[in-house]
């Protein structure tokens, strides 16, 4: 995309927000009942635990209210989190999930993004990252807490780019009964109930969300890896051209206690019948489905004011996760070329043994696992100018599979056969425990300075210990400028998959991998001249030893190994200004430049720069329409790959909100990716277009309050 260009679409943007303003009206029901100043003064605690203002914590950090949740119409978790500067959300090619970028580093599975629910980890051991397919509704989040840098000072193990905390709806924020219903494009169909009461003392919310959608049928796969056979073997086996599957069925259930000192969380994700987008095989699949049961337990005490000068917490969870998936590798009739155990391999000679599977060829998998937490924390207040906090804590995980597949290893070729339990299975039961200890001082050096410092360490019954310090300089230069120099080193533990995967052509575990480590520097500068407008900036600048990557080393199938690494350097801007009582334009551009030391060349896939843009325009009493522009630039194939290019592509947003209409009832109208853009995100050989984005939509919503 050209410079002249991308000017145009933001004037472009601004002209659309503009289109009708003199039919504003001076009596006006505030949608922007916050200005920038005050939300910049957002008390978060994803820093250090300790509440305080975005500005002044201890780290580079992003608070997404429900309020702006609403504004942008957003209907998936995804679409917020795009917004973030230096984040962005694509697609992983063989677990269907999606996979966020931040600042340059990235996995196939997000290991290197923690993901907590109201400050539990809900990662799970198998693969380091959320369940698969977990998709939280919008609708039951109060909050979104992002840090863009390292956390594992505080939070352990993943917390290595980035930390996302998602924060639900408590009895005081639903305050009474809500019921809400969406529908739009792709046959989506949602409906969500809310309620909060209170009894014997306890305040309790209750949430509970149906939804459902078809395939979006304007995201071709025109080519994929069965296509590559069918040319070889003279077969017509490939689904291709045909849409990715995105069709998607799920419950949420959501039930929440709070008293003084208590808070328990209760959470049920179940997933039914969702589709596998491009195939897990590299082959476009219309029959295969995955489904999922996730819970969540979660509690937390808090003795508060029960001892002068000392806090005392503890936090228990249980997380069970069980998923299933049938799985069609590749179509029925396909004639593909099978080597001497039974694997599917493209570099057998295709004069060779080609099997012929009418059937297609199989796998039913089943991934169970269990992850029970328990962690103390002491606080000690009696200082005057330091807040001491001492945690430990204790983590048990636990995976349990199971398989069958009519190909590979101890199969007759054709014969669908459970390898469960056996030498055969793609991963074996697996276990290990974490003890951790942290301790973190607060100081308040002087009413414009506060140094925080702190320290975790972290034992591994499998791969052993790490040890992770970080220290933040902030000073309050003035009430309207704030400067922090920050320092930190996390770390990301290995998977099950990467240590362990076997009797797999996508690549074999290694049980000798070190964890990955990460060394960052940051500047970061938070400015509010007036009340109305906000600016921030930071400049960072990170080291990655001991990277885990796939590699062949001589054999046709990759394994895992720890490589050289990845250095990175960029900055990130963001503004937020109502420039007027019912217009505000807030947006953030991002720069990175990361760099793969094995390659000596820029890390592949991930965006060098981005621009986000909203202008929102409360037009009259009760109504507001927001514009947004999202903009992905200069990313790069894979070394040799045989890929298309991947283009810069925009998107643009519109949405129309009412609130509280006739006292009672909120109407949102949005419409997704309006002009259609037809962007790609990055995909393996197996499919040379890349994977499209999701295609213009459409959705209407209703919410009552009672």
């Amino acid at each position: 995309m050209t410079n002249k260009g991308l000017n145009l679409k933001l004037i472009g943007l601004l002209i659309c927000s503009y289109s009708c303003v003199l039919l504003a009206d001076d009596d006006m029901e505030d949608f922007f009942s916050m200005s920038p100043a005050e939300l910049a003064n957002i008390p978060v605690t994803i820093a250090t635990g300790t509440a305080k203002p975005a500005y002044l914590s201890a780290s580079v950090t992003t608070v997404i209210t429900a309020q702006q949740i609403d504004t942008m119409g957003a209907t998936e978790l995804d679409q917020v989190l795009e917004t973030v500067p230096g984040l962005h959300v694509s697609i992983q090619a063989v677990t269907n999930d999606t996979v966020y970028s931040m600042r340059g580093i990235q996995n196939g599975v997000n290991a290197q993004v923690l993901v907590l629910l109201n400050g539990t980890r809900f990662s799970v051991p198998y693969k380091g990252s959320s369940m698969t397919g977990m998709r939280l509704p919008v609708e039951a989040i109060q909050q979104i807490e992002v840090i863009r840098g390292p956390g594992s000072a505080l939070y352990g193990a993943d917390a290595f780019a980035g930390v996302i905390n998602i924060i639900t709806k408590k009895a005081k924020d639903i305050d009474g009964t809500v019921i809400g219903v969406r529908g739009g494009s792709w046959d989506t169909q949602s409906v969500w109930g809310q309620h909060s009461n209170q009894l014997l003392g306890w305040d309790i919310a209750t949430s509970l969300q149906y939804a459902h959608n078809n395939n979006d049928g304007d995201r071709i796969i025109n080519s994929d890896l069965q296509s590559q056979f069918d040319r070889n073997f003279s077969t017509d086996a490939s689904l291709a051209p045909n849409e990715m599957q995105t069709k998607l069925e799920r419950w949420n259930a959501h039930l929440n206690l709070q008293r003084k000192h208590w808070d328990i969380d209760f959470w049920a994700f179940n997933e039914v019948d969702a589709g596998l987008l491009a195939g897990a095989g590299g082959a476009l699949d219309d029959e295969g489905k995955l489904n999922g049961q996730n819970y969540l337990t979660d509690l937390k005490f808090s003795s508060e004011d029960l001892v002068d000068d000392w806090e005392f917490l503890a936090h228990a969870s249980y997380l069970y996760t069980n998923i299933d998936a049938e799985i069609h590798n590749f179509p029925d009739g396909t004639l593909l070329p099978i080597d001497g155990n039974g694997e599917i391999n493209p570099t057998v000679p295709f004069v060779l043994n080609p099997t012929f599977f009418p059937e297609g060829v199989l796998s039913e998998i089943g991934i169970e696992n269990q992850v029970a937490s328990f962690e103390m924390s002491s606080i000690y207040k009696g200082f005057d100018d330091h807040l001491l906090r001492l945690t430990s804590g204790f983590r048990y995980e636990q995976v349990r599979t199971k398989e069958s597949r009519n190909f590979g290893k101890g199969i007759t070729v054709g014969t669908l056969t459970n390898v469960t339990g056996t030498n055969f299975v793609f991963l074996p039961d697996s276990q290990r425990s974490i003890w951790s200890v942290a301790l973190q001082d607060e100081w308040q050096i002087s009413q414009d300075w506060q140094l925080t410092a702190g320290v975790r360490y972290d034992e591994y019954s499998d791969f052993g210990s790490t040890f992770n310090p970080r220290v933040a300089l902030v000073w309050g230069i003035n009430e309207q400028l704030s400067a922090k120099l920050m320092y930190g080193q996390a770390f990301r533990a290995p998977s099950f998959l990467e240590q362990k995967q076997q009797n797999s052509q996508l690549f074999v575990g290694n049980p000798s991998l070190k964890p990955e480590n990460i060394e960052t520097v940051e500047l970061a500068f938070d400015y509010r001249p007036i009340e109305n407008l906000r600016l921030a900036s930071n400049f960072y600048f990170y080291e990655i030893e001991d990277l885990i990557a796939t590699s062949l080393g001589g054999t046709t199938v990759p394994t895992v190994n720890n490589s050289e690494g990845q250095t990175g350097v960029g900055t990130e801007f963001e503004w937020d200004w109502q420039f007027h009582e019912q217009w505000n334009l807030k947006g953030n551009y991002a720069w990175q430049y990361a760099r793969n030391e094995e390659t000596k060349g820029r890390v592949i896939g991930v965006p060098e720069h981005q621009i986000y843009v909203a202008a929102a325009w409360q037009f009259l009493p009760k109504w507001q329409l927001q514009t947004q522009f999202n903009w992905v630039g200069h990313r790069l194939n894979f070394e040799g790959s045989t890929n298309s290019e991947l283009k810069d592509y925009e998107t643009i947003d519109i949405t129309v909100n009412s609130k509280r209409f006739f006292g009672y009832v909120d109407f949102t109208a949005s419409a997704r990716n309006v002009l259609d853009s037809h962007g790609k995100e990055p995909a393996i050989n197996s499919y040379p277009d890349n994977f499209p984005i999701a295609s213009r939509s459409f959705y209407l919503e209703t919410t009552v309050h009672f």
